[in-house]
């Protein structure tokens, strides 16, 4: 087991970063930290972010978010701190112990531990009540900020397998509650502000209305992933798309149960370490009053910099 970043908890392969970054062309000896450097070089010109002191490792995570493009990777980087700025309530909670001692009544997410083989890993969001509300949402949103925050420090991964499991929620119910804007939001937030590669969505649904749920979300995603959505029926469908040893005991793996697994996230996320991250990355938000106002707005949705080609002999 490899370990990134001080982090004991996230399983990684043994060459995961060496394959990561040969998949975004940065294997070269120190190409990815001359891109990192690229990166924060241009933080440091934008007059809009309010923070530009960016952990390394948090950046490197972005650069493979966007396949080793550095454009691509200032765009995330401003979209990100923007998102923070225009929707601070998902941004609020920092201590998962403490701002959601009773989420897992209603609803758990987790990403596992362990990766597949070709380093992506599995992520699964189960609705554990009949009925939610909108509070209940909320916090579901919050707490996963909270998640993704750690994600970007310390996973070294190229994407994820998303298992949406609603067999035990009322969906009239659940449709009802939901605002939908608000859930727009968080998909963009997720999609791109954090920008998690999404590999295929596992919906687990006996209810006829789970398709009328899809068809209000296809049009907040893209057509790729749209055709990577796939409605189950059972656990046992599950195993076609991803490995069964990987996956929780009662989604007939061979892992921990999900709640247990679920308390070991909540230790993590709720240690010092990370709520004093968690309450840093807080502040990486734009002032709108100093972003500039020049052509390249334009091009490149606010963020104009200096433009270099990486080169690695």
């Amino acid at each position: 087991m490899t370990i990134f970043y001080g982090s004991e908890f996230l399983e990684h392969n043994p060459k995961s970063l060496e394959n990561v970054r040969k998949k975004c062309n940065l294997e070269k000896p120190l190409a990815m930290e001359q891109a990192i450097s690229i990166l924060e070089e241009w933080i440091q010109k934008q007059d809009h972010f309010v923070k530009k002191d960016f952990h390394r490792g948090y950046l490197e995570r972005v650069i493979i978010s966007t396949k080793g493009s550095i454009e691509k990777a200032k765009t995330r980087v401003d979209k990100l701190c923007t998102m923070r700025t225009n929707l601070p309530h998902f941004f609020e909670k920092c201590n998962v112990k403490r701002d959601f001692p009773k989420l897992h009544e209603t609803y758990i997410s987790v990403h596992m531990p362990k990766m597949t083989e070709d380093n992506n890993r599995i992520y699964i969001a189960k609705v554990t009540a009949k009925s939610l509300t909108p509070d209940v949402f909320l916090e579901a949103y919050q707490h996963s900020v909270i998640l993704s925050e750690y994600m970007k420090l310390h996973d070294y991964s190229q994407g994820c397998h998303v298992i949406a499991d609603f067999r035990d929620v009322n969906i009239m119910e659940m449709l009802s509650q939901m605002n939908i804007i608000e859930f727009r939001n968080v998909i963009t937030l997720y999609l791109e502000g954090y920008g998690f590669g999404v590999k295929g969505v596992y919906v687990l649904s006996t209810s006829k209305l789970i398709h009328t749920f899809l068809n209000m979300v296809k049009p907040f995603i893209s057509a790729k992933i749209a055709e990577r959505i796939r409605v189950l029926k059972d656990v046992e469908s599950l195993q076609v798309y991803v490995p069964k040893r990987l996956l929780p005991e009662e989604y007939g793996g061979s892992q921990k149960s999900l709640l247990d697994i679920y308390d070991d996230w909540v230790e993590e996320l709720s240690s010092e370490k990370h709520v004093t991250y968690t309450k840093e990355m807080r502040l990486a938000r734009t002032n709108e009053a100093f972003r500039r106002k020049d052509k390249c707005q334009e091009d490149y949705m606010g963020m104009p910099g200096t433009f270099k080609i990486l080169s690695i002999d």
